[in-house]
């Protein structure tokens, strides 16, 4: 549409004008009323690309007007034709400028130089030395380099915030590198930022229209400052609580990043997904809800429920966070084929941390950090060659073990002392002696290197019980030989194409349900299924006891052979 309105102001008055100045003049006229109309769209537009006829057309149709006006008022001639056709351009890019995405500056900046070549022409009649081509082009050279020079410098600023970009998304990219090289690699992004920083504060002058979005992007700067500054304090210090603060970061940032005024060539960068869409549709998170126990329950309410996403085999798959019954969240962290993956967060029911650390394969490693109620840290247990208890610290902050030594004394909010006993080289060592909250003798343990030898406990009630680090494992009600004898059996019973064994690991909760079943050592996805159901289908198992009668989660392992028939 744009186009054809242009193409009919330019046939007519062209057509016109070409025959009252000579081509070689129209040309003149037209190249430098766009050269004209260019500058003056480059002075008021930030960042727009401007392209078309319709400046040089403007330049015409002022060239045309001023001359045909002097021309009447020496000659008597009429210009009500150019008039009408001006007026008619002049409306439909006013009206529809928007729509048409017309470049007003542009407009008036070729207005403007048509009308003072034709002042400059009749200038040259009376005096046939003067030639107003030959003054206008050096002059608007001239306007050229006196341009202020903002927006370039504005534009290679904001090439090195992409860069910077760039950067970040190539340093997460890498899985390969240590905690101590992404910590460095951190610190070199905020000296880039700084860099990036200083070169927008080194611009001498920006126009007002810009003010808002420099503002943005100076705290946008900030954020992700504080964001690395995070990341680089969690790592140093391994503790992952800090992701809690990098997530606000994030949402902070959020609200910097619409800006009115983006570099053209940058446009298309705004728009490019940081993960491109892949063929696989989309699965939307589900909501599953869960008892005290864990165990998955066909709906709601319950103790708990989990929002996340699960694959066409059930299994959980990337981050995912659980909540209380009331809404608050009980953890965040991510799964990978329903294994525990990445850094988790887990919160008590009123707002403070319970513990932080991090899962590979489904087991504890590095640092973790445990919290009192009141929300101050207890402790710093390491999960490396195995398990080491470092610090640990009351609930007033008094530290009691350190470096791995020291003597733990916990207590009731009463007073009344829970538990106490050593710690030697980060394990639990000698004599451990527990109490009821009314003081009663509830437990004394004996711990070689953390190892649990013998204990005995007492209930409330006044029952005893003997037992050693095994009640802490999951065992068949039927007993091992007779838990043996049925896989035998119905191991015998499945048509197999291959010889080998399937390993089963799985969680017992304290209500005696087999869950969380993972196989260990697979021999091919059938018999794998086939396992599992002979498991669950199979003798009842007992869950762990803690202190040898308390029901707690325990994992048990089992091995079923096939064998080819």
């Amino acid at each position: 549409m744009h186009l054809a309105f242009n193409m009919y102001a330019l046939f007519s008055i062209g057509s016109i004008l070409e025959q009252e100045i000579g081509t070689k003049r129209f040309i003149w006229v037209y190249v430098l009323a766009g050269i004209a109309a260019a500058l003056n769209s480059l002075y008021w537009n930030l960042f727009t690309i401007g392209v078309g006829a319709s400046g040089a057309i403007f330049g015409l149709f002022g060239f045309s007007v001023v001359l045909n006006l002097l021309k009447s008022h020496r000659q008597g001639l009429s210009i009500t034709p150019i008039l009408i056709n001006f007026g008619i351009f002049l409306v439909i890019n006013l009206l529809f400028a928007k729509a048409l995405h017309a470049d007003n500056a542009a407009h008036m900046g070729g207005l403007m130089a048509g009308a003072a070549l034709a002042g400059l022409s009749m200038i040259q009649n009376e005096n046939q030395r003067v030639n107003p081509e030959s003054l206008l082009a050096p002059i608007l050279v001239l306007i050229f380099f006196l341009l202020p020079r903002y927006q370039v410098q504005y534009y290679h600023f904001f090439k090195k915030v992409w860069a910077q970009e760039d950067s970040s998304k190539l340093l997460f990219a890498n899985r390969n590198l240590t905690d101590e090289q992404f910590a460095n690699g951190f610190k070199k992004e905020n000296a880039g930022w700084d860099s990036t920083l200083k070169s927008l504060n080194s611009i001498p002058y920006l126009p007002t229209a810009l003010h808002l979005d420099t503002f943005k992007l100076k705290h946008y700067i900030a954020w992700r400052k504080k964001e690395n500054n995070f990341r680089i304090t969690m790592i140093e210090n391994e503790s992952y609580i800090y992701m809690d603060s990098i997530e606000h970061t994030g949402k902070e940032i959020k609200q910097y990043m619409s800006l009115d005024y983006l570099p053209p060539r940058l446009h298309s960068r705004e728009a490019d997904p940081i993960n491109p869409p892949s063929d696989e549709k989309q699965q939307e998170p589900i909501q599953v809800w869960y008892d005290e126990n864990w165990n998955e329950l066909p709906s709601g309410p319950g103790k708990f429920y989990r929002i996340g996403i699960r694959d066409s085999l059930g299994r959980w798959q990337g981050k995912l966070r659980d909540f209380y019954a009331n809404g608050y969240v009980q953890m965040k962290g991510g799964f990978h084929n329903s294994e525990h993956d990445g850094v988790f967060i887990y919160y008590s029911n009123h707002h403070t941390y319970e513990s932080a650390g991090r899962y590979r394969d489904d087991r504890r490693i590095g640092k973790w950090e445990n919290f009192h109620s009141n929300g101050k840290l207890e402790s710093e247990e390491y999960y490396r060659d195995g398990y080491f208890m470092k610090n640990y610290w009351d609930s007033t902050g008094t530290q009691l073990v350190k470096d791995g030594f020291g003597h733990v004394i916990k207590k009731y909010s009463s007073g009344v002392i829970a538990e106490e006993g050593n710690y030697r080289n980060g394990h639990k060592q000698d004599l451990w002696i527990g109490r009821h909250s009314n003081g009663q003798l509830y437990f004394e343990e004996y711990f070689i290197n953390g190892r649990l030898t013998k204990g005995r406990s007492q209930s409330l009630e006044g029952k005893n019980f003997v037992y050693d680090e095994s009640s802490f494992f999951s065992s068949p009600e039927v007993g091992r030989n007779e838990m043996e004898a049925y896989l035998l059996r119905e191991s015998n019973k499945v048509t197999s194409k291959e010889d080998g064994r399937v390993r089963l690991s799985f969680r017992v909760t304290p209500n005696s349900v087999i869950t969380d079943i993972k196989v260990e050592k697979s021999l091919n996805k059938e018999l794998d299924e086939k396992a599992k159901e002979i498991l669950v289908n199979g003798p009842r198992w007992r869950p762990g006891h803690d202190h040898g009668f308390i029901p707690i989660d325990g994992i048990g392992y089992i091995s079923i052979d096939f064998e080819k028939n």
